[in-house]
């Protein structure tokens, strides 16, 4: 019996879900067009860093949809820190959702640079006192 290997290295071959996540996605008041937006970009994630390199107009157009709907979207889900918008394109919160970090050490580094993407689009402001990260309302 002949073994299938995987050809196509491009593509992320592998994710971890943070288990919390599924009672984020549960507990908030998401649409359809936020779902599927989320899981494209999740599925053009960069393996090095998470983040997927689209612009709106291209989700859009991918998923049949219309771009002010994914526009719409986007903004909702990085106001619920589900991503974050970057340089070219948009990083999934590795708090959440992550892919090809077998090493506790690069999760840690990776989490640290979207706390700080969070931190200079003001979305988080430091509890001092506590150094817990707050949502800015």
């Amino acid at each position: 019996m002949s073994r299938k290997y995987r050809t196509n290295r491009s593509k992320v071959y592998w994710g971890a879900i943070v288990l919390d996540w599924f009672e984020e996605l549960n507990k908030r008041d998401l649409n359809r067009t936020d779902y599927r937006t989320m899981f494209y970009i999740c599925s053009r994630m960069d393996v090095h860093n998470n983040t997927a390199y689209v612009k709106q107009i291209q989700i859009a157009k991918e998923l049949r949809t219309d771009k002010g709907n994914v526009s719409k979207a986007i903004k909702n889900l990085i106001k619920l820190q589900f991503i974050v918008k970057v340089e070219n394109g948009f990083m999934v919160n590795p708090h959440l959702f992550y892919v090809g970090k077998a090493r506790a050490v690069d999760r840690y580094y990776l989490r640290e640079d979207f706390n700080e993407h969070l931190k200079e689009k003001e979305i988080y402001q430091m509890d001092e006192e506590s150094g817990v990260l707050i949502v800015q309302e």
